[in-house]
This record gives C-alpha cells, structure tokens and sequence, in this order.
C-alpha cells in the first residue's frame, strides 16, 4: 500500500461522519474528490465513497507497484439522493472489504493482520459474488444503499465478472454494520463454516450462510432490540451492540444453528451510553480461540 493512500485513509478516519475534501497525487494523476464520506484501502486497491449535489458514488483506483503511480479512478454510481439530507436517511460511510479466507490468509502472512477487512469462507464468497472473483483474488466492497438494499461491487476488473454494483440482498432496514462469524460442529470432527451478518438501525438483521454441500446460500432473518447505535463481534460468536440506552450481547452462532426465525435473544448488561464498539484481536491463540480485547467508548 502506498503512503499516500495510508495517509488519506488517516485522514478520512479522523472525520467521522463529516464529509471532507480529499487529494490523493502523483506526478502523473491527480484524484481529487469533494465530499468524501469513507475511505478504505487493500493491497494497492483504494475504495472514496463520496457525495456530489444530487448523488452519491464510488471511486475506485490502483497504485502501480514500484513507483506509485495512481491510475485513473474508476466512478461508480450508487443511488440519487432524493433527500436534503441523505445521511440522516443512509448511514453511507458503511462500506466494509470483504475477501475470500484464503485470500486473508495469505495477505495476512505478508502485510500483517488485516483488521479492517473482512474475511468469509472460500465456498460462501464464490457463491454469493462469483468464483472467478475468487479465484482472482479480488476483495468486494459491501456497501447500504437506498430503500434497504445491501450493494455490491468487486474493487478490481476481473474478466467474465460484472463490473458494475450489484444487489447483495434487501436488508429492510439502514445498514449499520457488516460482520463475519465462523462456527464448527461440536465434535470437532467437520469443517468450520462461515456466515456473513447484516446489522440494521431499526434491528432487523439478516444471516447469509451456506450449508455443507449446497450451492446456494441461505438468508436467514431474525430481529435484535433497536435501534442499533453501534455493534460489533466478539468471541467469534457473539453480537454485541449498543440502544439508546443499553448494552446487549447476543449469541449469532446458537441462532444460526438453531435455524429458528424471529427475535434473536439478547441479554442487557447493565451499561448504557455507548457511542462506539471496536474489537481488538490478538495473534494469540488458546484451544483453538483467539484472544482479545473489547474497546468500549
């Protein structure tokens, strides 16, 4: 990843929720972008979410290796904003990485954890955005977009794959968080599965996962107390997340397994004003579990 793209990924992140002017330059190209609501960067592949008067889109561009030279970025259009002020309706600085496992792990032993990507089965990724997409390495951006929908659109050209954003699914609800569990059977004895979880504001949350030996995925939805402020996952099984005015974990693993629709339970812990949920992983490893931190803001 070049220094520049490092730095604007600084920079984006410290603006939280308020739109800034980002400038990204070489010698040779010039991206510049107004409004820009989210960055993120994976490898040498840069994603600008950004709003214009009436729209809101995604840049995407490379850095050639070696000499840092940005290429032109690539404008894609996501939704028209009907409304004066789109974000109250649209969390749009919601757009998460996701690669395929294989590709984490061998990103992960070259540039180090990746703690702003997610990672999901080799078998669940190519059969939600394509086997050519995973074969070629190629991340995907999640991104919310208008009336529920949940967006998709893969960060590089990949020959025989759209190019444009597609539909993941409908959501029914703003899009708050985009999280990855993996579970395994309890004789150890089967593989461990994947799933990906779409987190809603109102709380409705929707379960994407694949079965052993089926080929096509399985969308589960259930519901969680609203409205969702902020979420995350934690002990690789568990939703935590945060009202208006407590803290709630709930178990994703044991709903997905027991395949029962409807309210996901939730327990209260006792603590309320949280603003922020972040879960800080460790590279150490005790009985099969990783070990971690949770940061409560």
């Amino acid at each position: 990843m070049c220094v520049n793209a490092c730095r604007c990924q600084a920079a984006a992140s410290s603006h939280v929720g308020k739109p800034l002017h980002v400038e990204v330059k070489d010698d040779n190209i010039v991206l510049e972008l107004p409004n820009v609501l989210a960055m993120k960067s994976i490898e040498s592949r840069i994603a600008v979410l950004f709003n214009s008067s009436d729209s809101v889109s995604v840049g995407l561009c490379t850095v050639t290796e070696g000499c840092l030279t940005l290429s032109v970025p690539r404008i894609h259009w996501l939704y028209t904003c009907k409304e004066p002020k789109p974000t109250g309706v649209v969390p749009v600085s919601e757009f998460t990485i996701v690669t395929s496992a294989s590709f984490h792990q061998k990103s992960e032993s070259q540039l180090g954890y990746l703690s702003s990507v997610l990672d999901i089965g080799d078998g669940l990724f190519s059969v939600l955005f394509g086997l050519e997409l995973n074969l070629a390495r190629c991340p995907v951006l999640l991104l919310g977009g208008r009336d529920g929908l949940v967006l998709w659109l893969a960060m590089k050209s990949v020959i025989g794959c759209p190019t444009s954003v597609q539909v993941l699914c409908s959501l029914g609800d703003s899009l708050v968080r985009v999280l990855s569990f993996s579970s395994s059977h309890d004789d150890g004895t089967s593989p461990s599965s994947s799933c990906l979880v779409l987190v809603g504001h109102h709380g409705h949350v929707v379960v994407i996962s694949l079965s052993a030996g089926a080929t096509k995925p399985s969308y589960q939805h259930c519901d969680i107390l609203g409205p969702v402020q902020c979420c995350t996952s934690f002990d690789n099984s568990k939703l935590l997340y945060s009202t208006d005015n407590e803290l709630y974990v709930a178990d994703v693993v044991m709903s997905v397994q027991s395949d029962q629709p409807g309210s996901m339970k939730s327990s209260a812990l006792g603590i309320s004003g949280i603003t922020a949920l972040s879960t800080l992983h460790s590279a150490e490893e005790m009985n099969g579990t990783t070990l971690g931190k949770l940061l409560i803001l």
